[in-house]
C-alpha cells in the first residue's frame, strides 16, 4: 500500500512519530509516538491548510510530499459511522479511541476518517508494531503549495 505525508522540509526523513509524541493530534495523546498519513495526495495538501498555524509562522514553511510504502498486513478501521455526532470537535474522543490502538500494538495501521472530508481517510501508524521497520519512503520531493490556499 503506498500512503501520503506532506510535511515541513525539515523533516522530510522523519517518519518516528516524534512530533505527535511532542504534541498529540486528532487521534493520539501526547507522548504517545503515531504517525499520521492520508491516502490521497489532495487530502494531505487539505489536511496542511486546515492545520496550518498562522500565527506561528511569518513566512510559508517548505514542504515536502512522501510517498510512503506500507507491508500488506492486517489493519482496523474507525468507520465513520459508528462515531458519534460531531465527532470532529472533540478531540478527547477520538484521542480515547488512538491512544487505545496505539497501546494495544496489536496492528500497524488504523484507518481513520479526515475530520475535514470524513468520506475519505487518513491513517494512523504504530511505530511501536514490530512491522513499522518495514515502512519506507519509496519518493520524496519538494512540494509547493498555492499561496491561494493561504
Amino acid at each position: 500500500m503506498i500512503v501520503y505525508r506532506l510535511v515541513n522540509s525539515e523533516y522530510k526523513d522523519d517518519l518516528s512519530g516524534y512530533g505527535s509524541f511532542l504534541y498529540g493530534g486528532r487521534w493520539n495523546s501526547k507522548g504517545l509516538y503515531a504517525l499520521y498519513a492520508t491516502e490521497h495526495i489532495s487530502l494531505a495538501v487539505l489536511e496542511i491548510v486546515v492545520n496550518y498555524n498562522r500565527s506561528a509562522y511569518s513566512i510559508r514553511p517548505s514542504y515536502h510530499l512522501l510517498e510512503i510504502f506500507i507491508p500488506d498486513v492486517p489493519l482496523l478501521q474507525i468507520n465513520v459511522a459508528i462515531l458519534k455526532n460531531k465527532w470532529q470537535e472533540d478531540f478527547i474522543y477520538s484521542q480515547l479511541m488512538g491512544d487505545q490502538f496505539l497501546q494495544q500494538k496489536n496492528h500497524l495501521l488504523l484507518k481513520i476518517p479526515s475530520a475535514v472530508i470524513p468520506e475519505e481517510n487518513n491513517y494512523l501508524i504504530n511505530p511501536d508494531h514490530p512491522d513499522y521497520k518495514r515502512i519506507k519512503i519509496k519518493t520524496g520531493k519538494p512540494y509547493g503549495l498555492d499561496t491561494r490556499l493561504f
